[in-house]
């Protein structure tokens, strides 16, 4: 049942993304065409096998409020391009 309480469903959006830099933790962050940055979680990276340079299509969810600032999107599904 929807509420006032309830939180509104957040943005999303489709992207072409590139990995920029993998981190030790196994994560990963990306950049748009438009130069926005994306958070992979280790999951996906691990699963995907994805690496710096990696050019991907991304479902993007917005990203949790106190890290949107920096960090405006998460990537929920990624699937490598061509």
């Amino acid at each position: 049942m929807i509420t006032e309480m309830t939180p509104r469903a957040s943005l999303t959006e489709e992207a072409k993304i590139e990995i920029d830099i993998v981190t030790e933790s196994g994560s990963a962050f990306g950049l748009c065409d438009n130069g926005d940055q994306v958070f992979l979680n280790s999951r996906i990276v691990d699963r995907m096998e994805l690496q710096e340079g990696d050019i991907c299509r991304a479902l993007l969810l917005e990203n949790f409020e106190d890290k949107r600032a920096i960090t405006p999107w998460r990537a929920v599904r990624v699937s490598l391009t061509n």
